[in-house]
């Protein structure tokens, strides 16, 4: 008699699981320009476990899905290249939310995953912050022995292209080309005239979304933003939303909305919704979503399409000791203290804990070897970051949309587009300055929106220029002078965050840490690790 795994798959808000004969599937994806969904799907992921060519397949799937699928003794829980929705799993229980899976072992929060949550906002690899529960990392799959509980993980996709010489000329032209027939792929995912949300900041990457829409023609589109009402994210938007004629819908930020926020069943419940075990929950843009549901702006129809992360495309992400020449080794333990000293910033760690991390980030990159400046960024950005950060924190944003009953796409991660800018010397993209030149030439200017964003005090030339002058062990300290000279000239947060992490601090009912060497009490997203630490130790759960 077969065993089975226990999958218990909760999440139908925005898209719903489908439930077949040997398991269940949810979104869509395309191979070549075949759309797969539903069914069909379903039968091509059988298909390809049954001729063991699952890894071949999957390569070629360019979208937002994921599956699992019971043959005979063995589960397979299949994930995208992003991760677009979270599969976990402990011995063989299976659940799309982590939490969910809390009341089928003795829970116990991992020590070491508590750390790193509170220095870095989320979790790498698969590890989860529950002893015994993991995550199918994104770009791979995981197959259970459904008759004791054992599992095997397999990598097939790193977001890692070899480089290709292109003139600049060839570049833009390549990207337009793709960027364009990826957005079409994704408008023939959706039905005719569907109407559309854009979240649409005063930065690059949604009015890069928005300049689409309107050369395709789209009319049933709505945009809107969210912050304070004299930020100049909100009037970038306003005047973008207006040239290219757009509704559009502003919900004022405020201490006063923000208290009442997170006061609210709402927010409780989304923690447990989004935060699964594995990131901050993000939380953002939910009190504008709400509010636009409740007002009727929001309908269930819609599907939101924002602007996630063009951004790393075009080298944002480049840490500053390559560009300023800071870095001459590459060796892997030079790259693992560099993800380290760049990312895990939220609260100072302790030597011990700081020691055990930068280990699990060699483990995590075993398959590097020294070698090149390309070699070392590939592995950096596109395998590093855009595995831990893009999918275990971004993506998982998305789940802000789900809770309000909104499916969603992300078009600028399409693997045609993406491919052109992975294949770009990491040399020509130092700045950012060829990627914004091709949303400005290719975009802005012919749509008469090319309006530069402004950030103020905390601009990247600015911070590049702290950074340049200070050696690279004291980035942090950079970093610190920074928020010290805003909160002098008294610089308001676009948002109005100001006064949310002590409104969090206050509702926590314990924040000590041993291995913590030093709270950083204004850095919101290191309160809102506390806050959910502390939920889930609340929630019965063992330290």
């Amino acid at each position: 008699m077969e065993s089975l795994c226990m999958v218990e798959l909760i999440n139908n808000e925005g898209k719903a699981w489908l439930s077949f004969a040997d398991g269940s599937v949810k979104g869509c994806a395309f191979e070549g320009e075949r759309l797969l969904e539903k069914e069909s799907l379903y039968g091509a992921l059988t298909e390809a476990i049954n001729r063991d060519s699952l890894a071949d397949l999957l390569v070629r799937l360019n979208g937002n899905f994921a599956a699992v699928i019971t043959i005979k003794n063995q589960c397979y829980l299949i994930v995208d290249k992003l991760r677009s929705y979270p599969l976990f799993y402990s011995g063989t229980h299976v659940s799309d939310v982590g939490e969910h899976l809390l009341k089928t072992i003795p829970s116990e929060i991992d020590e070491v995953n508590a750390y790193e949550l509170l220095s870095l906002g989320y979790l790498s690899g698969a590890s989860t912050l529950v002893n015994g529960i993991k995550s199918v990392v994104a770009g791979s799959y995981v197959v259970i022995n459904t008759e004791d509980g054992s599992f095997s993980s397999y990598d097939y996709f790193s977001h890692i292209y070899k480089k290709v010489g292109r003139t600049k000329e060839e570049i833009f032209k390549l990207s337009q080309e793709r960027l364009e027939a990826g957005f079409q792929r994704m408008l023939g995912s959706l039905k005719k005239n569907q109407p559309l949300l854009i979240p649409l900041s005063g930065g690059y990457d949604s009015r890069l979304i928005a300049c689409l829409c309107k050369k395709f023609g789209l009319e049933n589109v709505t945009c809107f933003t969210y912050g304070r009402e004299d930020s100049f994210e909100v009037a970038i938007s306003k005047k973008v939303a207006s040239a290219l004629g757009y509704k559009w819908y502003f919900v004022e930020y405020s201490e006063e909305v923000w208290n009442r926020f997170l006061s609210s069943k709402d927010f409780l419940q989304y923690c447990h919704f989004a935060g699964n075990l594995t990131a901050n929950p993000h939380f953002q843009d939910l009190p504008a979503l709400l509010k636009l549901k409740e007002q009727g702006v929001i309908t269930p129809d819609m599907v939101v399409i924002p602007g996630h992360s063009g951004d790393l495309l075009g080298g944002s992400k480049i840490p500053v000791q390559i560009l300023e020449g800071h870095l001459k080794s590459f060796r892997l333990e030079n790259l693992s203290r560099l993800i380290f000293d760049n990312f895990f910033d939220l609260n100072v760690l302790n030597r011990k804990y700081k020691q055990i991390i930068i280990a699990k980030i060699n483990s995590e990159l075993q398959e590097y070897k020294s070698g090149s400046l390309a070699s070392f960024l590939d592995n950096y950005e596109c395998y590093w970051f855009v595995k831990s950060k893009v999918a275990n924190f971004l993506v998982n944003s998305m789940r802000g949309y789900e809770y309000v009953g909104l499916d969603w796409r992300l078009p600028l991660w399409d693997d045609e587009y993406v491919k052109v800018w992975y294949e770009v010397d990491w040399k020509e993209k130092f700045y950012s300055n060829l990627y914004n030149e091709f949303m400005f030439e290719n975009y802005f200017k012919k749509s008469r929106v090319a309006f530069i964003k402004n950030k103020g005090i905390t601009n990247t030339g600015f911070v590049n220029q702290i950074k340049k002058i200070l050696p690279s062990f004291l980035n942090q300290v950079a970093r610190e002078c920074l928020q010290f000279i805003r909160s002098m000239r008294k610089q308001k947060n676009v948002n109005a965050f100001d006064d949310v992490a002590q409104i969090l601090y206050s509702m926590i009912s314990s924040e000590t840490y041993d291995g913590i060497k030093r709270v950083k009490r204004g850095n919101i997203n290191a309160a809102v690790a506390y806050y959910y630490l502390d939920l889930l130790k609340n929630n019965h759960i063992g330290v």
